[in-house]
């Protein structure tokens, strides 16, 4: 056997016992090819973790979805064509099986509620490391949800808050829980006063104890408690 013909022989088998020891597949999806080019020098590193695609658009990453069939999709929210969280609804309705880790800029919670509404499996900020990004990546595939860990802390705060608006809402009356129903229908003080046959002032005077126990300071406070705790559907 010629050396050349060894060379490019054991140059094909490397590749192979690569791409075997690459247990997990991964399309990577941002708008800035800096980002793209860094993200692949980190994963590359890693020898549970090949790249199999790059993509600039959302349009793009569910196509190269569609196609490669990933394992994972690591892709950040703000892009052209369709925005992240169009995606992350997109390919968890037709690919299920496919993990979303969203890598992003944005810390906002309401975004991170609506990334997890919509299916993702962590929410990895860009302030961080390679050394939390690839533990991002092992932890998502393991089958567990990721946040960094500023995420974790308000998350945390959040569900406290559920508990305590649970709370708020057992503490109404059957009477304040009518009521804050008719106000979220836009009834007047009147309106609903001449429906239940009870005076105006009584009226105000639930409205006014409504918002004293769901500290709410104005009525579209009241609506937006009624509508996030079910109060509409009991």
């Amino acid at each position: 056997m010629h050396f050349i013909d060894l060379c490019l022989r054991l140059s094909t088998f490397q590749k192979i016992a690569a791409q075997t020891m690459a247990q997990y597949q991964i399309i990577l999806a941002d708008d800035h090819q800096i980002i793209l080019d860094g993200l692949c020098e980190i994963v590359a590193h890693s020898k549970e973790f090949l790249v199999v695609g790059t993509v600039t658009s959302g349009r793009e990453a569910l196509t190269a979805v569609h196609e490669k069939k990933p394992d994972l999709l690591l892709m950040d929210l703000n892009m052209p064509g369709k925005d992240g969280l169009e995606v992350l609804r997109e390919v968890k309705n037709r690919f299920p099986e496919v993990k979303v880790l969203v890598l992003t800029m944005y810390d906002s919670m309401e975004l991170v509620q609506q990334a997890l509404a919509a299916g993702a499996d962590g929410y990895l900020l860009k302030e961080h490391g390679k050394e939390e990004l690839l533990e991002a990546l092992e932890c998502v595939m393991a089958g567990e949800k990721y946040f960094s860990e500023k995420l974790k802390n308000r998350l945390q705060s959040k569900q406290h808050q559920f508990s305590d608006d649970f709370q708020r809402k057992i503490s109404l009356t059957d009477r304040e829980t009518e009521i804050l129903r008719l106000i979220v229908e836009s009834y007047t003080n009147k309106e609903i006063g001449d429906k239940l046959f009870i005076s105006e002032f009584t009226v105000q005077t639930h409205r006014r104890n409504l918002k004293r126990k769901l500290k709410a300071e104005h009525t579209a406070d009241l609506v937006r408690f009624a509508f996030e705790n079910g109060i509409l559907e009991q």
